[in-house]
């Protein structure tokens, strides 16, 4: 097997290791103010493609600032989609 592909399948089962842990991870009850850590083998998993498949890390440096200005829209919709959930509030029907 020869070093290109086995890198792959280092980082196809490294993606198939963080998606049980975030599976695993969802059907735990977490206290409210610990449910972003949740998100943290999702941003694995981006990192994961980034370096292993897309090859960022190689890439000409234009290519890793636009994979950083890509990161930081990540975050900034990953943090507008949590806001929901992090502060909804359950209330009683009578």
């Amino acid at each position: 097997m020869n070093k290109i592909l086995r890198r792959l399948i280092y980082g196809w089962v490294s993606l198939l290791v963080l998606v049980a842990i975030e599976f695993a991870g969802s059907h735990v009850a977490l206290p409210r103010y610990l449910r972003p850590i949740l998100m943290l083998p999702a941003l694995a998993m981006v990192a994961v493609v980034g370096l292993v498949f897309m090859r960022v890390a190689t890439g000409p440096s234009v290519v890793r600032t636009f994979a950083m200005a890509s990161l930081f829209w990540l975050l900034i919709l990953l943090g507008l989609g949590m806001m929901d959930p992090l502060t909804r509030a359950i209330y009683a029907a009578h």
